[in-house]
């Protein structure tokens, strides 16, 4: 239960202040990957050249990984 109400909070913090990724980088290939980068903050989304589109949304660590859990003491 607290589990799912950390995720739920963090979610809605996240779609509230978090990086919307309207600063995206033009697709690079490196070691057989083609990927985009968000110039905000670093995030990388994996791109199909068949679709010319983003495969897939990158890994959010819960709470905004690593300067969350440095301001929180984790």
């Amino acid at each position: 239960m607290v589990y799912i109400m950390k995720r739920f909070l963090s979610d809605l913090f996240w779609s509230l202040f978090g990086c919307h990724h309207s600063n995206v980088s033009r697709p690079f290939t490196l070691r057989s990957r083609t990927y985009r980068v968000c110039c905000d903050c670093g995030a990388e989304f994996d791109y199909s050249l068949e679709t010319m589109s983003l495969t897939r949304s990158p890994a959010r660590p819960l709470f905004m990984g690593g300067a969350w859990a440095q301001l929180s003491g984790r």
